[in-house]
């Protein structure tokens, strides 16, 4: 009998079989995410704060679920992929550049500027009030520079670009605008406009496009949430709207 247990307790699953090993697969696991981890330490060697951005947006979001230990500062620019890798444009590179400039140029248009990038491009997105007066489509003087100023980051990619007004939906009636489409198409053509006949860029990379009040950002519950929803977006694409492959002419 007492063979017979001692065989028993000999058999698997005992301390001194391949059970006492499974410390070893969750050794191994820390071990390749150290070495990834320094890979990826390696790889970014060179001190770049826009994959600095996105290393800590993607470390926030696997490791920490939404309790980051690295934080960058608060700005207009947001970035959301578009590295330029691939031999594409560098809209993040832009994005940032641009921002900077324009709050440079114009420190109110802090409050008054947001620049994106995502998947379909780069969008500049200033509210209304920045480039025209409530309920007109004239261009102010004094907003030209602005407009000049991102012209300069227009001239450095070929891609198309899509110029979108939009409105709050306040109604508006008058002989020169019957409705908010005419309004905001009128503002996004003459933002057009400016670019090709001010600029001298190529007007067979620019479309405008209204939208009238039907594309807000916030709801139309308020004044301060009406003057964000007259605005002008200014779309960097990153394919042709008609074609993927097609590269528009500089």
């Amino acid at each position: 009998m007492a063979r017979r247990g001692e065989e028993h307790e000999g058999g698997g699953g005992g301390h001194d079989g391949a059970g006492s090993m499974r410390w070893l697969l969750t050794y191994a696991d820390l071990i390749t995410l150290l070495m990834a981890f320094f890979i990826i330490l390696f790889a970014m060697s060179k001190v770049d704060a826009q994959k600095y951005s996105i290393l800590a947006n993607s470390l926030k979001t696997a490791f920490f679920a939404g309790n980051s230990l690295i934080n960058l500062p608060a700005s207009n620019y947001v970035p959301a992929g578009g590295s330029g890798e691939g031999g594409g444009p560098n809209l993040q590179g832009i994005g940032a550049e641009l921002s900077t400039s324009l709050i440079r140029l114009d420190p109110k248009l802090k409050d008054m500027l947001k620049i994106t990038v995502d998947e379909r491009g780069l969008t500049i997105s200033l509210v209304g009030a920045a480039l025209f007066d409530l309920g007109q489509a004239t261009i102010r003087p004094d907003a030209e520079k602005i407009l000049t100023e991102i012209a300069r980051s227009l001239a450095q990619v070929p891609n198309y670009v899509s110029v979108e007004g939009s409105t709050d939906d306040l109604p508006i009636n008058t002989a020169e605008f019957p409705t908010n489409w005419e309004l905001s198409t009128r503002r996004a053509t003459n933002v057009v406009r400016f670019f090709i006949e001010h600029e001298g860029l190529n007007p067979k990379r620019f479309m405008a496009v209204g939208y009238g009040e039907y594309r807000p950002l916030y709801p139309n519950d308020s004044e301060a949430n009406r003057a964000k929803n007259r605005r002008v977006d200014i779309v960097i694409l990153r394919h042709s709207p008609v074609n993927p492959q097609e590269t528009a002419p500089r």
